[in-house]
């Protein structure tokens, strides 16, 4: 399992966790990319603190290694005029490929896999009902972070079938490992869904927008955010990256062998199984057309954004009923939602 976090200086980090291992990995994240402009990416970042004459040496891991090492070695020695010494290096750096890009690590802490809930602060988690939300949340409390999953119904596109399992999964999940924990759900009217349908980037834009709005009100301290690796995911990423400057994001990156572990419950896996819908919008192929910065302020999202996250339903998830009580409650609050961002309609 991969996270990528943007933390609160603006610096791209990137933590990777093995499961059953409690260690945190940090350090910073750069990519995707070929190897020529993630060697470059990577020889700019050292080069902030390296010397001429400094004899280094780098330990890397991952599918195609050795021909990495001799690009990112001829990065440096050309630019910073290093000396390579694999017997007695001045400063040692380990870097990971992975997800298509390089992590360069800066050292290890404790983490995921043990930390006390809360520990960390507070945090929330996108949640759409799918198994990448899912495990991010499960990654989010695992982490140290008392989090909440956030639900956001799509006006009238999505089938209410669709806004009934993942509001039910959610309350099973928040109740099994995070107890006394709430639910956020939140209505997008109407008057949006045509702008949302643009594509990827601008979809997740305003995720990330609304997020931002609810996580900064409440005082958490990050974002998580769960991500198929498929063509688009790095689109996805940018658009967290440009929207939240001052919160921690991370974007949990689904593996097929299933870890995190979910929280054992047959219903819960019903739910997260059966889920299939999602708004249709094409993903951005390679690099995101430029101007999309522009498109968004245009789109007239970023006032809805604002809308949506000031309007958010908040539910307990507490007691056997806890699944039955947060649909019924978001319910009753959608009448009012719907009154107040689509005019009734």
């Amino acid at each position: 399992m991969l996270l990528k976090c943007v933390n609160s200086l603006g610096a791209a980090n990137a933590l990777s966790w093995t499961p059953g291992v409690s260690l945190l990995s940090y350090g910073e994240f750069v990519g995707p990319g070929s190897f020529r402009e993630l060697s470059r990416a990577l020889a700019e970042i050292l080069s902030g603190i390296l010397e001429d004459g400094d004899r280094i040496w780098m330990e890397i891991y991952g599918d195609g290694s050795t021909e990495f090492q001799d690009y990112l070695a001829g990065e440096l020695v050309s630019t910073v005029h290093v000396e390579l010494d694999h017997d007695r290096p001045r400063k040692l750096f380990t870097i990971f490929l992975v997800e298509g890009g390089a992590f360069l690590s800066h050292g290890y802490r404790r983490g995921i896999g043990g930390l006390p809930l809360g520990s960390e602060g507070s945090a929330l988690s996108l949640f759409s009902g799918s198994r990448c939300g899912a495990e991010a949340l499960v990654a989010a409390v695992r982490g140290g972070f008392r989090a909440r999953p956030l639900f956001l119904e799509m006006g009238n596109e999505a089938p209410p079938e669709n806004t009934r399992r993942a509001l039910m999964a959610a309350a099973i999940m928040v109740q099994k490992i995070s107890p006394g924990g709430e639910v956020l759900a939140g209505y997008v009217p109407k008057r949006a869904i045509d702008a949302l349908k643009g594509g990827e980037w601008i979809y997740h834009r305003f995720l990330a927008e609304v997020a931002g709005l609810v996580a900064r009100k409440a005082g958490d301290r990050a974002i998580f955010v769960g991500v198929s690796p498929e063509p688009g995911y790095a689109d996805v990423i940018d658009a967290y990256t440009c929207a939240q400057r001052s919160l921690g994001v991370a974007f949990s990156v689904h593996q097929c062998d299933g870890s995190p572990m979910m929280p054992f419950d047959e219903e819960l896996e019903s739910l997260i199984d059966e889920h299939k819908w999602r708004l249709a919008r094409p993903p951005h192929l390679g690099s995101a057309p430029a101007g999309l910065d522009e498109l968004w302020r245009a789109s007239g999202l970023p006032d809805i954004a604002a809308e949506v996250a000031g309007s958010m339903a908040s539910m307990k998830a507490e007691g056997e009923l806890a699944r039955h009580e947060v649909l019924d409650g978001y319910l009753r609050a959608r009448l009012h939602l719907k009154d107040l961002l689509d005019g009734g309609g």
